[in-house]
């Protein structure tokens, strides 16, 4: 396998965690985390998820891990290629809810789609086509399809980049997130793929 195709099926594995791409329902079987790392021991993590449950999460000994970083509004210039979900506005206009960055080359899981996590909204991975930067505020227009989407990015929007990462990443008080991971009878989760970030603005709640 070339390096760019590990780092693509290491963008993939991060696409499915956070819902970038969209899996058969008869996969869809396990839950949804994002929250904050309290321990480690060796391949087992404690989170504290957003909705305050402690669970217990056990890294597969071949667990894809996806390094999150924060990333300024100014990164997001035309000849990118990002993927975004967003709330619907007035005048067929979205606002943004979080924005990815992709390396250059990675284009995974491109289009516009409904976003299962929250009615309404929607995911658009596309090519950056225009985009304006004020003092705080930013809007961007993303063409995907023959089909232009005009999204505003308001203050306080989570702006990362993705990246392959390691397990040098997964250390106490780093945020994860996991959308496929796999109860077992014990009640421990199971997670074959996981985003970490040290950026306590994302995974946003």
């Amino acid at each position: 396998m070339t390096r760019f195709a590990a780092r693509c099926a290491a963008l993939l594995a991060a696409l499915l965690i956070i819902g970038f791409v969209s899996l058969p329902a008869s996969a869809q079987q396990g839950q949804r985390v994002r929250g904050r790392i309290t321990a480690v021991h060796g391949d087992v993590l404690t989170v504290k998820a957003s909705d305050g449950r402690i669970l217990t999460i056990a890294l597969d000994p071949d667990a894809t891990v996806t390094r999150i970083d924060p990333a300024k509004l100014s990164a997001i210039k035309p000849g990118r290629f990002v993927g975004t979900a967003a709330r619907p506005e007035p005048n067929n206009r979205w606002r943004a809810i979080e924005v990815h960055i992709f390396p250059a080359g990675a284009r995974l899981g491109e289009g516009h789609r409904p976003w299962d996590p929250e009615p309404g909204a929607t995911m658009t991975n596309a090519d950056v086509t225009a985009a304006v930067v004020h003092t705080r505020n930013g809007a961007m227009t993303l063409t995907t399809g023959g089909q232009s989407y005009d999204i505003d990015v308001p203050p306080g929007t989570p702006i990362v980049t993705m990246s392959p990462g390691t397990r040098k990443q997964i250390v106490k008080r780093a945020y994860v997130s996991v959308n496929n991971a796999i109860p077992k009878q014990d009640g421990t989760l199971v997670a074959k793929s996981i985003n970490v970030s040290r950026d306590n603005k994302w995974p946003p709640k």
